[in-house]
């Protein structure tokens, strides 16, 4: 009975093994909430390294009993965007009697001074008094909004009024400058509303952007009605999580056939950067191309070579102790390559130890907490081939339900350790075809009957 008791407790503990002994590393995943449907884990250097498969496919996350949950991988251009608050903007009332509704800038003589980074300090209104004051008095103002030094960044405005009572009806014409002189249109008539009819209420007080230019102005079409404005936010735009440039530098060896420079490296980094450096002061054109090794058969080496780059100008210059030098290659898609080659023209030859450097964002895993935890994520295996589970739909849909900013929660990984090793790394050997081996043996079988009976007939054969 003991016998059959211990028997029981170590056959979780075999098939747990069974699985695992596909992989050559794993990672310990700790989950920052434990009651969470959805986690994500951004992958490091470590698991891009253990990694083999030119398509990720041998990454999974197993649960605590080493069954394969629901895993799906995503790039860094499809990770999910984290919510950025937005920012408030300065704003300014330029005066009403500078600017009509009709765009002309009239008689408007306005100082406006800027500090060293362009950020407005001061707006001086220079006009003259006008012939019918009051009237200006009562028109709504124009206003002059500073986006900042990066305006790309700002994907709408956000208005906030004073005390008013509604219903609020306003127009306005908005335009866009890069230095406060030249205006280009924007949006011929932005509408902000705020109606109330009963329990219900309509509120517009978001104008959406996409420009570049740095200020902005919000020129009003209606003659009077306006509350005072009372502030005016910015929302950026979504940045992805965890999407810094990482970089990994390798040193190069010449190529056997004497053609450049090739870089070795180990694992599957998503590479989308290319970046030489080399000491001291050096200018070389180079041409960059890389390969699968694993790919290249014997003799057709050369012929496995993509061109990834031609008539590419590196340089570095260093004067008086600073440094400066060229900006990296952008390859504009991912490439996770193993071998890659550098060629450079008459003047690398004076270029003295160039080492390449990768630049990559790390991607993303997703997976569902199925099964008991802790969870683990395995990397490394010739073997195993993961099945990317379709969780797309399920996101889109919780991201809807929880507004556009709700993302999975989020998964760390654990110190890594080693599971088969290098013996994961082998390929299994190919399935034996049972069938046609039995039928070759049949037939076999039955000629060597045929010719054994054929034998025994002529051996027996009656005199003549």
């Amino acid at each position: 009975m003991i016998r059959w008791a211990w028997l029981g407790l170590l056959l979780p503990v075999a098939a747990l093994a069974g699985v695992r002994d596909d992989y050559a590393r794993q990672w310990p995943l700790e989950l920052a909430q434990p009651d969470a449907g959805a986690y994500r884990v951004v992958l490091d250097e470590q698991v891009y390294r253990a990694v083999q498969s030119g398509d990720l496919r041998d990454l999974q996350v197993v649960d605590a009993d080493g069954n394969p949950v629901a895993t799906a991988m995503q790039g860094a251009g499809q990770r999910v965007e984290a919510a950025v608050p937005d920012v408030e903007l300065p704003w300014f009332a330029l005066p009403p009697d500078g600017v009509d509704a009709g765009g002309s800038a009239g008689d408007l003589s306005v100082a406006v001074e800027r500090d060293a980074a362009g950020r407005i300090t001061r707006i001086r209104n220079a006009v003259a008094v006008p012939r019918d004051g009051a009237a200006a008095a009562t028109r709504d103002p124009a206003w002059l909004v500073d986006l900042g030094e990066q305006p790309g960044q700002v994907r709408a405005l956000v208005l906030a009024w004073g005390e008013h009572t509604p219903p609020l009806d306003l127009g306005y014409r908005l335009e866009g400058s890069h230095d406060l002189r030249d205006w280009q249109l924007l949006d011929r008539h932005v509408r902000l509303l705020d109606l109330v009819n009963g329990g219900h209420r309509i509120e517009r007080n978001r104008i959406e952007l996409d420009t570049d230019l740095r200020y902005l102005r919000l020129i009003p079409l209606q003659p009077s009605g306006a509350p005072a404005l009372q502030a005016l936010r910015g929302e950026l735009a979504p940045r992805a999580t965890d999407s810094e440039w990482r970089w990994i530098e390798l040193d190069g060896a010449p190529a056997p056939d004497g053609e450049g420079i090739v870089y070795a490296v180990q694992g599957r980094f998503p590479v989308e950067r290319i970046d030489v450096r080399m000491p001291g002061n050096a200018a070389v054109t180079w041409t960059l191309d890389s390969r699968d090794a694993d790919d290249a058969p014997r003799g057709e080496a050369q012929a496995r070579w993509q061109l990834r780059a031609a008539d590419w100008t590196t340089w570095r210059t260093v004067d008086a102790g600073s440094v400066t030098s060229s900006p990296p290659l952008a390859l504009g898609a991912a490439v996770n390559d193993r071998e890659w080659r550098l060629r450079g023209d008459a003047s690398a030859a004076g270029a003295t130890g160039p080492r390449l450097a990768l630049g990559y964002r790390p991607g993303t895993v997703v997976f569902l907490a199925q099964g008991r935890a802790p969870y683990a994520l395995l990397a490394g295996s010739a073997r195993a081939a993961r099945s990317d589970a379709p969780l797309a739909p399920m996101l889109a849909t919780l991201r809807r339900a929880h507004g556009d900013q709700w993302q999975p929660a989020a998964a760390t990984l654990g110190a890594g350790s080693v599971l088969a090793g290098e013996a994961a790394l082998v390929p299994a050997p190919m399935p034996r075809d049972w069938k046609t081996w039995l039928l070759w043996g049949l037939l076999v079988g039955g000629a060597l009957m045929v010719t054994a009976l054929a034998v025994n007939l002529l051996r027996n054969r009656p005199a003549a």
